[in-house]
């Protein structure tokens, strides 16, 4: 890959001039989908109408990274003791852990089991267990980027499950199957690495 610094020229061909010569300046650039701007990235600027006309390859991961980091709000309601079992699977992955441990551990479980990585074969019979049957008295809110989105939709597809709420709440259920009610978590030492991350 040829790396480009702010300064060098290019022949281009504008959108708006046609033919033109272009600088690699460092410039804002707004996602197509209007979803964000990245800040200061290095761009072929076209020298007559001051546009930007190209990204170079250096640049796109930067580009990705901060397009990845778009995130959307999804609320779900939970019964109570839903968040209790977080509490103590974190708990149980690091005794020094707090509650604001339990989203990242949604999160990755979420990953782990859309990839293959936790069996997921059993999520929908979870939510037919006694504790899936309670009213849902609060609230749970997470960020999610466009990765963990595509994950909520193929575990739902896969599971049959009808609703983001029926994906957070069978991996709640997952959760303290695994961790709460399992004596020894076979997987316990990569959480406590990920928890580390937390510390």
């Amino acid at each position: 890959m040829k790396i480009v610094k702010e300064g060098d020229k290019r022949q281009v061909v504008c959108p708006v001039c046609g033919l033109s010569l272009a600088t690699y300046a460092l410039r804002d650039i707004d996602f197509s989908d209007q979803s964000g701007t990245v800040k200061n990235v290095l761009a072929a600027v076209c020298d007559t109408c001051q546009k930007v006309v190209s990204i170079p390859k250096q640049s796109t991961a930067k580009v990705r990274a901060e397009y990845n980091k778009v995130k959307t709000s999804v609320d779900v309601r939970l019964p109570a003791h839903y968040l209790d079992i977080l509490t103590l699977a974190a708990q149980k992955i690091d005794p020094t852990l707090t509650e604001s441990f339990n989203k990242p551990l949604v999160l990755y479980y979420l990953h782990a089991l859309s990839r293959g990585r936790y069996p997921a074969c059993d999520l929908s019979q979870l939510l037919e267990s006694d504790l899936a049957k309670a009213r849902a008295s609060k609230r749970f809110s997470l960020k999610l980027n466009e990765k963990s989105l595509f994950e909520v939709k193929a575990l739902m597809t896969a599971q049959g499950l009808k609703s983001n709420t029926d994906v957070f709440k069978s991996v709640i259920l997952k959760i303290n199957e695994d961790l709460v009610q399992g004596k020894v978590p076979e997987h316990l030492p990569e959480l406590q690495n990920f928890a580390a991350a937390f510390g």
